[in-house]
């Protein structure tokens, strides 16, 4: 009975013992869900979780840079047209004979056209951002927000292009659709634009405020969707911090304590092993003590 019961007891520290050894040198406290059901099913669900979120961070990223790549070409366009508006204002005088004009209206047709060449072509991976394609069906309505074709929703209903930026899939919260207005000349009113004389340039210098105006509204709501977007990089980064600092806590290894387990372990075995040659040794001392 006694080497039996010494036999028990070294099982179980050697259990104990193989516990602490997987723990130290994996770095962790649950390696298998035996080790604790419960902690694991925690830890499992934050690790999904920690997931969803570094996608959804990555997904944010790649939204940031669509949108400066449409801003970098509005900026490009935001030249032209301040151009265009120059060579109508210039135009515009009496003084110019018709030549002058024929000669400031070339210019002010190939501007005209590298502007709606730019908005007809920009695009980041595959989508065409300033074509119109993606632009809302209607100008807003909102009398207080300079928004024009340009909009937030929650739902697709203009070909808006999507935004996840969320670990779940919650409208409103983790997606949202986007529309950006086009910038081609047509959209811009500016396609029988010419300053081939005082008239014509008269009425491109108004047409040109508008088209600026469009332009400016527009370059903002990028800029403003682009800081929303890093805002909400920054928040998934802080949540991102914390429930890894709390997976950490449930599943991996307390190194400190594992050593104090692993050298008890240790002490167990080796107490163990000389208590059960003891036991063996016994019942020989017994019998000859009986001869």
């Amino acid at each position: 009975m006694l080497s039996m019961s010494a036999q028990r007891s070294i099982w179980t520290t050697q259990t104990e013992l193989d516990k602490s050894v997987q723990r130290l040198s994996t770095g962790l406290r649950i390696n298998n869900a035996e080790d604790d059901p419960t902690g694991l099913g925690v830890s499992e669900r934050m690790r999904a979780n920690l997931a969803g979120m570094g996608e959804a961070e990555k997904n944010a990223n790649y939204d940031v840079n669509m949108m400066q790549t449409a801003e970098g070409s509005l900026g490009v366009i935001d030249e032209k047209l301040i151009r265009m508006r120059a060579i109508a204002v210039q135009a515009s005088n009496g003084i110019l004979t018709t030549l002058d004009r024929k000669v400031a209206n070339v210019e002010f047709q190939q501007l005209k056209s590298e502007v709606d060449r730019i908005a007809k072509t920009t695009n980041y991976n595959g989508f065409y951002l300033l074509d119109g394609s993606h632009a809302a069906a209607t100008a807003s309505t909102d009398t207080t927000l300079a928004l024009g074709f340009n909009s937030v929703n929650t739902a697709n209903t203009d070909n808006g292009i999507k935004f996840h930026i969320g670990e779940n899939n919650v409208a409103g919260q983790d997606y949202y659709y986007i529309n950006l207005g086009g910038m081609t000349s047509s959209a811009l009113g500016l396609d029988s634009l010419n300053v081939a004389d005082t008239a014509s340039a008269q009425t491109a210098v108004d047409s040109l405020i508008t088209a600026i105006n469009s332009k400016d509204t527009e370059r903002t709501f990028i800029g403003s969707m682009v800081e929303r977007m890093q805002n909400t990089i920054l928040n998934l980064k802080i949540s991102e911090e914390n429930a890894t600092a709390s997976e950490s806590t449930i599943r991996d290894t307390d190194f400190a304590a594992e050593m104090s387990n692993y050298t008890r372990a240790q002490v167990l075995m080796q107490t163990g092993v000389s208590m059960l040659s003891a036991a063996n040794q016994l019942p020989n001392m017994i019998a000859q003590l009986v001869g």
